[in-house]
């Protein structure tokens, strides 16, 4: 059995990567679909908005999915549609076109996210370790393999028509490879990790700080590019360096989450996180500058990366609550977050620019960091 659950955890990790990679692509290359299709932050903005809310929409029913019939089925499932809806929006032709294909790739990313994640409770358990920080750091690879890939086609003017499918393939190879490798359905079939608990009493505080910590994610990872190749005016292949900065930032803080988060105990890894989030906000919009740009959404992928996977292990120690009902909660408030970061900064944008619009991210990130101790030195 331990062979087994050794295997189930390096394609689980393998998943992570792919998701990643996927989201990373996604992420890096919207400033090449804002100019082709002529859209302004708004509408960029609702674009962003139809991903992330098909994506949380999706928690649910793939959730109760992943309790009946096992977190293996619509892991693969997730595989399959995310690489749809990311081929489907390379030869969009329009605003109209490019939203239901949004839609699709969200759908796969929410379902992905909560089999992926699921099944990550599952070898946590059967391995008596933590790995959960650890997998999300996977995902951060992934983020950064897509992004370096997406930075280093835009620098070779190789537009998303050619790059999305390609990457879709790649992903969809990857899944026929290593999704069979996880552990057998019958193993989490009758788990509680789908069920849901309204984020109340003591679910509450780590439901607003996974709300924050994903808004500064998402945003980041959604409008760093943008903001590059807008206001600081970068070439197209520095512009997907901002979402590369940020990953590399995010895996390494994630590989060092687990120990740190047993160092210094959940409330100060979350003010600590914060305090980064304000200080690289500060100094990417304040310099308008490539080079502390990057710098910026560096430290901004640094102070977040270990607090989601952090919280989640929070909520699933909550008394008189099960930990699928406690992480399922927080998730659905994380990814709330991830909904309205597109309209919230689109919109703000288009009223007082972009550089000022993501200084919401940095309000999210003090949040965090003036919260976080609530937590308890215990948590």
């Amino acid at each position: 059995m331990p062979a087994v659950v050794r295997r189930a955890h390096v394609a689980l990790a393998v998943a992570f990567i792919a998701f990643g990679t996927v989201d990373g692509t996604w992420a890096a290359r919207l400033p090449a679909l804002e100019r082709r299709l002529d859209l302004d932050s708004g509408s960029l903005g609702i674009t962003i908005f139809c991903v992330s809310l098909t994506a949380t929409l999706m928690l649910v029913p793939a959730g109760a999915l992943a309790s009946h019939r096992g977190s293996r089925g619509p892991l693969a499932l997730g595989v399959l549609v995310m690489a749809g809806g990311l081929t489907a929006a390379a030869f969009a032709p329009s605003l109209g076109v490019l939203l239901p294909s949004a839609c699709i790739l969200g759908a796969g990313f929410g379902i992905l996210d909560v089999s992926a994640n699921a099944h990550g409770v599952l070898v946590e358990q059967r391995l008596g370790r933590p790995v959960l920080s650890a997998l999300h750091g996977a995902w951060s690879f992934g983020l950064l393999v897509g992004s370096g890939i997406a930075a280093v086609a835009a620098a070779v003017a190789v537009g998303p028509r050619a790059q999305f499918p390609a990457t879709a393939a790649c992903v969809l190879v990857i899944g026929l490879l290593y999704v069979p490798r996880l552990l057998p359905s019958a193993e989490d079939a009758a788990s509680d990790t789908a069920h849901f608990a309204w984020p109340r009493g003591a679910l509450a505080l780590p439901a607003l700080l996974t709300f924050c910590s994903m808004f500064v994610e998402s945003a980041t990872m959604n409008w760093s590019a943008v903001f590059l190749a807008g206001p600081v005016d970068s070439s197209a292949a520095v512009a997907a360096g901002g979402v590369v900065a940020f990953s590399i930032a995010m895996v390494v803080a994630r590989l060092a989450g687990d120990p740190l988060a047993a160092r210094w105990g959940v409330a100060a890894l979350a003010r600590r996180g914060g305090a980064l989030v304000v200080t690289g906000v500060v100094l990417a919009v304040a310099t308008r500058s490539p080079v502390p740009a990057l710098a910026g959404f560096a430290l901004v992928g640094a102070g977040a990366a270990a607090i989601v996977p952090a919280l989640f292990r929070v909520a699933s120690a909550v008394p008189g609550i099960s930990s699928g009902a406690g992480i399922a909660s927080v998730a659905t408030a994380g990814y709330f977050g991830g909904v309205v970061n597109g309209p919230t900064i689109g919109f703000v944008a288009r009223g007082v620019g972009l550089s000022a619009a993501l200084g919401v991210i940095g309000i999210a990130g003090a949040v965090i960091a003036l919260l976080g101790p609530r937590l308890g030195s215990s948590a």
